[in-house]
């Protein structure tokens, strides 16, 4: 069981004291959140990205993914209270960050900022957000191949579910280096059955982020627990992940853990979740 986790759960924590938790926990993988106030974010130097990628190196420990914020799907020439970049050029700097890091994927958004397609049918705006994502995972495959870098198209925002992200892939150049991200909370709180999700992202599915919660009563929302403590049918989940991997000759992929300990401050630490999160999968 390759142990990974998301950066994301211990905001403003020094690289020594990412390396020190991931050995206490076991964890041999990280997904490394690229923002502002973090060790590793867009505007590193190069000496910066150096020194990191040695630290990690040595400490044994395999940069899973750059998670980006990257969003393929905006509409706007500039992410809002970001950089004033365009998503294209956001994508390019991922990529170059991503391979000076050492990493084997980049993590990106849909981030139409347009409601998900829940109802019937695929309304005109959503169709064209689709394309316009599969266009620029497209026109980045090149530099991403060429830096060894493998683009990641998460479950998430405006496009949660499988179903979502297949309409997106659905465009996109089967050899262009580009896969996807399972993260198991966004299509099961949005209805979409795990054994339908699993069906939908078998051909390209790279790895599973693991989380838990109790959804909220009448609505898509959740409220997160750790791992074991809510509704989420995680074992059954890792099973269809499992499935996956071995379908494509992988026999231990990856499982990482998002605790979302950035947006929500009053989670437990970080190393309790992996504590629960290792109970639940050993």
């Amino acid at each position: 069981m390759p142990l990974a986790f998301s950066t994301l759960g211990c905001p403003g924590k020094s690289l020594a004291q990412v390396i020190e938790l991931a050995h206490a926990s076991g964890a041999a993988g990280l997904e490394l959140r690229a923002a502002d106030g973090e060790f590793v974010h867009p505007s590193m130097a190069a000496a910066e990205r150096t020194a990191v990628a040695r630290a990690l190196s040595d400490a044994g420990l395999t940069v899973l993914a750059l998670a980006s914020y990257v969003r393929v799907c905006a509409d706007g020439a500039a992410r809002p209270g970001g950089l004033e970049r365009t998503p294209e050029a956001e994508l390019t700097s991922a990529v170059d960050l991503a391979a000076d890091l050492g990493a084997a994927h980049v993590r990106v958004f849909p981030g139409a900022g347009l409601a998900p397609a829940l109802g019937e049918g695929v309304p005109a705006e959503v169709t064209a957000a689709d394309e316009r994502g599969a266009h620029r995972l497209n026109a980045a495959a090149e530099l991403a191949r060429q830096c060894g870098v493998t683009l990641l198209l998460e479950t998430h925002d405006s496009h949660p579910r499988g179903e979502d992200i297949a309409r997106i892939l659905a465009h996109v150049d089967p050899a262009a280096p580009v896969r996807v991200i399972w993260d198991l909370m966004h299509p099961w709180r949005h209805d979409e059955a795990p054994e339908r999700t699993a069906e939908l992202l078998a051909g390209s599915l790279a790895y599973a982020q693991y989380k838990d919660g109790l959804r909220i009563a009448g609505t898509n929302d959740v409220t997160l627990t750790l791992p074991g403590e809510g509704e989420l049918p995680l074992r059954a989940m890792r099973e269809l992940v499992d499935g996956i991997a071995a379908s494509h000759g992988e026999q231990d992929p990856w499982i990482s853990l998002e605790w979302e300990r950035a947006w929500h401050p009053d989670l437990p630490p970080l190393a309790d979740a992996l504590d629960a999160f290792k109970r639940v999968l050993a």
